[in-house]
């Protein structure tokens, strides 16, 4: 199809993002397609079972979005690593990025992205919602954490660039997250709109500085955050909303002339604040190209039509949708072909790198000695493995740190809450009589007062205890050094099985 002959339907159905909650397409973002002419898609965790699956998934969603669109999709997911991975279990992933820095190694980090990128693109995905730019300068940030490459700009930039000129190797298509910075916030906007109050100038001595170097080197994309920014943008509006930021900021003074993307528009920051199709209009009149709108069809509608009267009204003009839609059809053009099958051989060492890059990641965080002895009666304790933000992964709420270790150790297990209380805590305590050792795994122990409290109340106990941060690392950084302590950077099957090396039952 010709540009020229395109509606303004057309148009405005390549500047949305939708997807559905199966394996295969649903009959209701079929129609979104067929009618509305939704030209992408992205991919989440419960859309991704196997290679064979996914691979067949994105070959018929191409061929069903080109013929009704004329136009290859993007096809995109959210392949950070670790925590935030949708790939199936039978694919390579990556630790977190927290964890790859924490490691140091900057060559392994951008070959695990190249590995990744050609992963997803060797599926049928071709592109990448990742690298996090974000700098984790709040340790109490809810959604960030091991997200991020690194707690100061310099670490940011020396990481997240490594993973960048992977996926430039992979030639996949990438886009930096969560412009202006999302770091230093102790809200999720998936949940709340978070403000951060600092200046222009403020931002661009910190949070600014890894997008500034991606820019440099030709970064195609960047996500923008649904967080208020009250003293570069006075109107107290999200960054996603904002043309003063998208247009202003990001595209005048930092000179940025690829695709600005926004963030999901159902997250409550905007769904809850000023409503889907409200915050779709104002993103595009304030700049942005490409609409991820990632669940709910009647959204996309109401979205699509709402986009259309503002046309039609003089809100939008058709000057902005063709400026837009000229950098989707670039991109896509650049970037929507996807690569060949992959020989069971390079499968196999990709498998193998990730692996090997997961257990070395585990390996430098051992402090306090090369193993833990348990004895013949350990007690293990720990949360279960709950999403502790909607941008994680799905876990199954019924597996457990403890009851993983018990299956595999013996001795006893005991489920925490997220936040135990005094009672609780107490209880714990009170029945370390009788046990040879109690290891304690914890979730995002430095934002949860009793948890950080039950560290502190074990700790003053005569019993050996030994500690595993099951994602943020954060709350291990007050223990004595001598104290036995390993972080995981993410709370999953894969990571647990790593870590049971490093505990022993007997000396002997």
């Amino acid at each position: 199809m010709r540009y020229e002959e395109m509606s303004l339907r057309q148009k405005i159905g390549q500047m949305i993002v939708t997807g559905f909650p199966e394996e295969s397409m649903s009959r209701e973002f079929i129609n979104l397609v067929e009618e509305y002419k939704v030209g992408n898609v992205i991919l989440f965790q419960y859309n991704q079972k196997s290679r064979i699956q996914l691979k067949a998934l994105c070959k018929e969603l191409k061929k069903m979005i080109e013929r009704e669109t004329g136009f290859l999709p993007f096809i995109t997911s959210d392949e950070e690593g670790g925590i935030v991975s949708r790939l199936p279990l039978d694919m390579p992933k990556m630790p977190s990025p927290l964890g790859q820095t924490a490691l140091g190694e900057i060559e392994r980090v951008r070959k695990a992205a190249k590995i990744t990128g050609r992963e997803l693109k060797e599926a049928g995905i071709n592109f990448n919602l990742a690298p996090v730019l974000d700098i984790n300068n709040n340790p109490n940030n809810p959604v960030i954490g091991v997200r991020s490459y690194g707690t100061t700009s310099q670490e940011v930039c020396t990481f997240g660039m490594a993973a960048l000129k992977g996926y430039r190797d992979a030639k996949i298509m990438t886009t930096g997250k969560h412009f202006p910075g999302h770091g230093d916030t102790n809200q999720d906007s998936h949940l709340t709109l978070p403000t951060i109050t600092k200046t222009w100038e403020e931002l661009l001595q910190g949070e600014l500085i890894p997008f500034q170097e991606a820019i440099r080197q030709g970064i195609p994309a960047i996500t923008i955050a649904h967080i208020c920014f009250p003293k570069v943008e006075p109107e107290n509006i999200p960054a996603t909303m904002s043309r003063k930021v998208i247009t202003g900021l990001l595209r005048e003074k930092l000179g940025f002339q690829g695709l600005i993307i926004s963030d999901c528009m159902e997250m409550k920051a905007i769904k809850d604040t000023y409503g889907v199709a409200k915050g779709a209009v104002e993103a595009i009149k304030g700049g942005m190209d490409l609409i991820f709108i990632s669940h709910t069809p009647k959204e996309v509608k109401k979205s699509i039509e709402a986009i259309e009267d503002g046309v039609q009204k003089g809100e939008i003009s058709m000057e902005r949708i063709d400026e837009a839609l000229g950098r989707i059809l670039y991109y896509k053009e650049k970037y929507g072909k996807t690569e060949k099958n992959m020989e069971e051989k390079e499968e196999r060492e990709n498998r193998e790198f990730m692996e090997a890059f997961m257990e070395d990641v585990i390996a430098q965080s051992v402090k306090g000695g090369h193993s833990f002895f348990l004895g013949e009666r350990p007690l293990f304790l720990s949360p279960v493995q709950t999403r502790v933000s909607l941008a994680a992964n799905v876990q199954g709420e019924e597996e457990s740190f403890a009851r993983t270790m018990q299956e595999q150790f013996g001795g006893s297990a005991k489920i925490l809450s997220m936040d135990p209380s005094y009672e609780e805590r107490k209880e714990v305590i009170n029945s370390l009589k009788g046990y040879s050792s109690l290891i304690l795994g914890t979730v995002d122990g430095n934002r949860h007062e009793g948890q950080r409290k039950l560290i502190e109340e074990v700790g003053r106990c005569e019993i050996p205890c030994a500690y595993v941060a099951l994602r943020n690392p954060f709350e291990l950084e007050s223990l004595p050094p001598h104290v036995f302590r390993l972080a995981l950077y993410e709370y999953s099957t894969r990571a647990v099985e790593k870590c049971k090396k490093y505990f022993i039952l007997n000396e002997s």
